[in-house]
């Protein structure tokens, strides 16, 4: 189990009973409970500290090699943990079904003991069981598929081995052709129901005429598909999966674990084996990880090609980007007057989502075009640059800025950070032509890739306005390392003398000062990538698996495997 934050789950905004109330079940002696559990001594394995973590239907304690998971005495409606013996019920049900994917990580449940106030995991003389808990073993939080994402790691080969291990996993899953799970009514519904909830937001976390258009594509695609939709039911599609399948829930120890399954309601587990799957693929798509995407796709199809529909897939992953769209702006409300910071980043992070599920409607069978490569002096963008897309235009700012000068490109300009050659309007004329040069060039047919530094985020918003103006579909990858790779990489560059770069040690510092992480552009279009952990042909090679005129997204690919 991990022992980071948690994420809000896809289940959060249906926190409510029938009768459209929240019913909580807390009896007085819970507060003592938690107050026992955050306490190290309580614990039989004596941890030497315990991390707390809550969501609105449990708690968690983690320890150093176990962690202990009670859920809250709440009735939603859609779970009811509100008695005792259905709280017991469920924690076996989710020991029971995360083994699927989990392997040993699910030891079991265990009763916590209580008599006049006091509890111990022990049974003592007239102690009854006052409530159950999910004991896992713990896993490394820096090893989970999110974590690595963040880190920049390449991880085909990882995202390829999650891939095929979750066919397998849905191969073997029972199918359920008849009862109400996975159909078209039960799709409609959860669609509908998405759509009331966030009409509330419509303007605020997601654009009118964005919100307009999802739910016009979404009733004309049930409307047009409605023997697909029946087909795949009676063709043994819905399975028994997981339910929350993404990279928070992925560990990439050997061999993968997936965790956190729903074990609280079948009609969030039971569905089309595409739904689970496109969870995922829309989650890595959502972090810039379009090639670790295909990476999994690939894998998946190749082992069950028969579950291949890409209209479907292409569906569902816009579903699942709308429910957690609509799950961040719940949360941006909830944390509107609590944290103003963190409502604000959920609200960005609603905004990424639609603007994802919009992609997916739109320009998703077209290839990024153009491509940025943008990180300070020494962060292998312009390795990375050369030769990725064949005979691609590469636009340099190195290069571009001397020619504004009336320079060639190998004369060297060693000066003082924002002096001379450097100083801001030229800078700002360097950007508007690298801007310029690049629209005009797609808007002839080519393919464009743009090295260059990108220190102000405004630069990046107005690459990325300017291109989508043009109706362009713009990418751009964001390269670092470790400050001590970059010093090397700057140094040994100065004494070499045969880059056209000018950066010398004394101007990596100042952008390591200065550099602004880009923003205001949509999570999808952005990658982060550490150039210090793998070589330039490696990083290519991973661009090329979405870059390529053979991965249009959305279709196949014609490669093995492809959906």
């Amino acid at each position: 189990m991990r022992s980071g934050r948690f994420a809000l789950d896809v289940y959060l905004p249906l926190a409510k009973g029938a009768d459209g109330r929240v019913s909580y079940h807390v009896g007085a002696h819970y507060s003592d409970l938690v107050t026992f559990l955050l306490d190290p001594r309580s614990y039989p394995d004596s941890p030497s500290g315990i991390v707390h973590h809550e969501t609105h239907i449990s708690h968690v304690f983690v320890g150093d090699a176990y962690v202990y998971k009670i859920k809250k005495p709440v009735n939603f409606g859609f779970l009811d943990f509100s008695t005792l013996e259905k709280r017991h019920f469920y924690c076996r049900e989710e020991v029971v079904l995360n083994s699927r994917l989990a392997g040993d990580v699910y030891l079991g449940v265990v009763p916590i003991y209580g008599r006049d106030g006091r509890y111990s995991f022990r049974r003592s003389k007239g102690a009854g069981i006052v409530e159950y808990a999910v004991k896992m073993r713990t896993i490394p939080e820096e090893r989970l598929f999110s974590s690595l994402i963040g880190a920049g790691r390449l991880l085909e080969d990882e995202a390829a081995e999650v891939g095929a291990m979750v066919a397998r996993f849905h191969r073997q899953a029972p199918a359920h052709r008849a009862g109400p799970y996975g159909g078209l009514s039960t799709v409609r519904t959860n669609a509908e129901e998405n759509f009331e909830q966030i009409g509330a937001y419509r303007g605020a976390t997601v654009d009118a005429d964005l919100y307009d258009r999802l739910v016009e594509k979404t009733h004309a695609f049930l409307r047009d598909h409605e023997a697909l939709f029946g087909q795949r039911k009676t063709g043994g599609f819905v399975r028994e999966g997981h339910g929350d399948l993404h990279t928070q829930h992925v560990c990439l120890i050997r061999p993968p674990v997936i965790v956190d399954c729903i074990e609280f309601n079948k009609r969030f587990r039971i569905s089309d084996v595409l739904e689970d799957i496109a969870f995922l693929l829309m989650d890595l798509e959502d972090k810039g990880r379009h090639d670790l995407s295909l990476a999994v796709s690939r894998a998946y199809f190749t082992r069950f090609p028969s579950a291949c529909s890409v209209e479907l897939l292409q569906f569902y992953k816009t579903y699942r980007a709308v429910v957690r769209g609509k799950i961040e702006g719940f949360t941006a409300k909830a944390l509107a007057e609590e944290d103003p910071g963190a409502a604000g980043a959920a609200k960005r992070r609603a905004a990424d989502y639609f603007s994802l599920a919009g992609y997916y409607m739109g320009q998703a069978h077209s290839l990024f075009n153009p491509v940025v490569l943008m990180g300070p002096a020494g962060s292998g963008k312009s390795a990375a640059a050369k030769g990725l897309l064949g005979d691609a235009l590469v636009l340099r700012s190195d290069e571009v800025r001397k020619r504004i000068a009336g320079l060639k490109a190998a004369d060297h300009v060693y000066v003082d950070y924002g002096t001379g050659l450097y100083n801001a309007e030229t800078t700002h004329r360097t950007y508007r032509a690298l801007t310029e040069g690049a629209v005009a060039a797609c808007r002839e047919g080519r393919r464009v890739v743009v090295d260059a530094v990108f220190l102000a985020s405004d630069l990046v918003r107005q690459f990325y306005d300017a291109s989508i103006r043009e109706g362009l579909n713009p990418f751009f990858i964001s390269c670092f390392a470790d400050h001590g790779v970059l010093r090397e990489r700057v140094r040994r560059r100065v004494e070499d003398g045969s880059d056209v770069s000018d950066a010398h040690p004394e101007v990596l510092e100042r952008q390591l000062a200065v550099m602004e992480a880009p923003k205001d552009i949509p999570s999808f279009r952005l990658m982060r990538i550490d150039t210090g952990r793998a070589s330039p042909e490696e990083i290519r090679q991973a661009l090329r698996l979405f870059l390529a005129p053979g991965s249009v997204r959305g279709g196949r690919d014609g490669r093995e495997g492809a959906c």
